[in-house]
Order: C-alpha cells, then structure tokens, then sequence
C-alpha cells in the first residue's frame, strides 16, 4: 500500500514485531470489529474522544495488537474509507500513537476487541480520535 513504508518503519523504529494480514484476514477482523463496535460511536454511549483517547490508548500495556484499516464507513463517526492506503497488520509490543497515519482510517485492537481506538481523517477536528471499552458497552446495556 501506498503508506506501508512509512508505517513499517515506525514498527522498526519502537521495535514492534509485525506481521501483514493477507485480504481475507482483513476483512475478517474488521468484520469481528464491527460486530461488536460497529453501531457504538454514539451520543449516549461512553467513549473517549481527542486528546483524551490517545491517552487512554498509551496507557495500555504492551502486547498483542491489530491495526486495520476500514473498508468502509461507520456510523456515527467521520470514517470515509474512499481507498486503501495501509495494509492491515497484527502486531506485538507497545501501543503507538501512530497520528501521522490518521488519513488512511484504521482501528486498533487487541484481538479480544477489549477495547479500540480509532483514526480518522478529522482527528482532532471533529471529535477523534476515538477510544471505547467493550466493558463499557455493556455497562450502557448494549449487548456484547
């Protein structure tokens, strides 16, 4: 993809060890993603937005953790996947920030989809980044 150079050596650069999903694990996990977060990112529902989300993000402890970005829209936040500009990649070691990447549209998660946070193109302009617990689904009487 046209970004993945970019975003391997971020990898290299925080010693993340890497693997890229082929297509069909893409689409996979995105539809793992979007059973549970899919129709999450409303008004009501708690979630951590801007500044505070990124935070709430590097305070997770380093492990094991996908990056995939969306191939198509969700409801409720600013995710226009118009075209694929990062591949998909399951990941160990400590979060990253990875901001300079927000334009291609991703979540990250662990594999359990314990919790996601989520880039888009209006970061920090219109309400994202965006962090979510899936505890917190249940705690606003969501099924999860």
């Amino acid at each position: 993809m046209i970004r993945d150079v970019e975003l391997l050596q971020s990898f290299f650069t925080a010693g993340i060890r890497f693997r890229q999903l082929d297509s069909k694990e893409h689409q996979q996990q995105e539809s793992a993603w979007r059973k549970i977060y899919g129709h999450s990112f409303v008004p009501r529902l708690r979630h951590r937005h801007g500044a505070k989300a990124v935070d709430e993000f590097l305070r997770e402890a380093p492990g094991q953790w996908l990056l995939v970005p969306f191939l198509s829209g969700v409801h409720g936040i600013p995710v226009q996947a118009h075209r694929q500009t990062l591949s998909a990649f399951e990941c160990a070691g400590p979060p990253l920030e990875l901001g300079d990447f927000c334009g291609s549209e991703f979540f990250i998660s662990p594999p359990d989809f314990s919790w996601t946070l989520v880039r888009t193109h209006e970061d920090f302009a219109f309400g994202g980044p965006y962090f979510l617990r899936r505890e917190w689904l249940s705690d606003a009487g969501e099924e999860i």
